[in-house]
């Protein structure tokens, strides 16, 4: 079980809530609370895919999926998976399916009562509720599987059942070739189906996401605030440039500044001797844009390490912008 923080939280006040938002993450999509954000990813073994969903407090979704190689029998998964949350449901109070959900979607809330001290000093006992809701998803011809486990404490906001059919309702597996979005914290974007994530870095006010295609390399970078680094005459290109060249996991090449979002670069000397990485993945060219976005004050930069000129065919449309990528 995840671990939970202690929290104190305040009542509800006359203002509706925010409208809820959508995650997207290894080609898998629905929408969650606002105030939740995902906080925690892992690639697993035999292809699992996980997720740990938080929100101020503590760990509110957990969720893994799988794209078997072969068809599943819901009723075995089921009871498998069952097997695993038993510690987390054994003490339940209360115990019921939740219905209607989409078709392929099974889900069971726990309620849960203890008695504790009365609060604020007060005498005498009281008792507090959470809850707990494990649900599974299969989708058609065993394209996808997915168990979720869900966690409301005392003084959360959001309904049970009603965060369950929302998540369940908006669920989307992203199939077919074409593009995949991409959605957490303030970003948002699509990439080809085939770019397989490798590694990330997400600081404050600067997120990173490394894509891997066919032993190419797509470098992402969303800087936040961009109004606060590009000002007193800062040359967006210039800046770019130097963040790149002090960037420690692209060897290769110095950048320079170009023009229009263009990022320029040429080898560095005695290079076949210290970029094995690039020798070994036979790839040797560059590609670098930059764009600043003035409606979200972000500013966004990519490098591309590719082998071959037609490979620049794979950059999305919506990433092509500064000078022509194939000139």
């Amino acid at each position: 079980m995840a671990s939970r923080k202690s929290k104190t939280k305040k009542s509800a006040g006359k203002e509706p809530a925010p409208a809820p938002k959508r995650i997207a993450w290894d080609r898998v999509s629905f929408l969650i609370p606002a105030n939740w954000e995902i906080g925690l990813y892992k690639f697993l073994k035999k292809g699992v895919t996980r997720i740990e969903v938080e929100d101020e407090y503590a760990v509110r979704l957990e969720a893994e999926w799988i794209r078997p190689r072969r068809p599943l029998q819901m009723r075995n998964i089921m009871k498998r998976y069952e097997r695993a949350s038993r510690e987390l449901t054994l003490k339940a109070d209360e115990r019921k399916g939740i219905e209607p959900l989409p078709h392929d979607w099974y889900a069971t809330h726990y309620i849960f009562r203890e008695t504790v001290p009365a609060a604020s000093g007060g005498k005498g006992l009281e008792i507090k509720r959470h809850d707990l809701v494990t649900a599974f998803y299969l989708c058609p011809r065993s394209e996808l599987f997915g168990f979720f486990i869900l966690h409301f404490l005392p003084g959360d906001p959001e309904d049970p059942v009603r965060t369950m059919r929302l998540i369940a309702r908006e669920f989307r597996h992203h199939k077919g070739r074409g593009l995949v979005p991409w959605r957490l914290f303030d970003i948002a974007f699509e990439v080809p189906h085939d770019f397989v994530l490798e590694n990330t870095q997400f600081d404050v006010g600067a997120k990173l996401m490394v894509f891997r295609w066919k032993l190419r390399r797509f470098y992402l970078w969303v800087f936040s605030c961009a109004d606060m680094f590009l000002k007193d005459g800062v040359v967006m290109e210039e800046w770019v440039a130097g963040y790149l060249n002090g960037f420690a996991h692209i060897y290769g090449p110095a950048f320079h500044p170009g023009a229009n979002g263009a990022i320029e670069w040429k080898r560095r000397r005695k290079w076949w001797v210290a970029h094995r990485d690039e020798i070994a993945r036979w790839c040797y060219r560059y590609k670098a844009r930059c764009r600043r976005d003035e409606e979200t004050n972000q500013l966004i930069a990519w490098v591309f390490n590719y082998r071959r000129h037609d490979d620049l065919h794979v950059i999305p449309e919506a990433f092509r912008f500064g000078p022509d990528i194939f000139a």
